[in-house]
């Protein structure tokens, strides 16, 4: 979570909104868990420049982004805040706050014991 002035505010109606690393951090699970209030939203936008046409639609979606964060914060917060600073940090490049694979097994051990020298390759003759 973000520290605004000296403490930590929870993302949500009463509280802060989310910050565009959060938002980077939450981006691919809000699109799939809010895509029927997202499509709803701009289905009715399209049918209506009236600013205050859709407002029941877009209380919805903000509804379940604010929803999804609380979630969040409740299940894997320390995750979430560990790749919300690393996007903070990395610029915003998700690319660059991937886990890196685990360091594959060393050739010279083999189920915990060392395994033999590799042996030297024959030589073979030109033809």
């Amino acid at each position: 979570m973000v520290n605004v002035g000296g403490s930590v505010s929870e993302v949500g109606p009463s509280g802060r909104p989310p910050s565009s690393q959060e938002l980077y951090a939450a981006g691919r699970v809000i699109g799939y868990k809010c895509f029927d209030q997202n499509y709803d939203f701009m289905k009715c936008k399209a049918k209506d420049d009236n600013p205050t046409a859709c407002v029941s639609e877009g209380d919805a979606v903000h509804g379940c982004v604010y929803g999804l964060f609380k979630q969040i914060s409740s299940t894997t917060k320390k995750e979430f805040d560990a790749l919300a600073k690393c996007l903070d940090n990395e610029d915003l490049q998700p690319h660059m706050c991937k886990a890196k694979p685990a360091e594959p097994p060393s050739p010279s051990t083999v189920a915990g014991r060392h395994a033999p020298p590799p042996r030297p390759l024959a030589v073979s003759q030109a033809v």
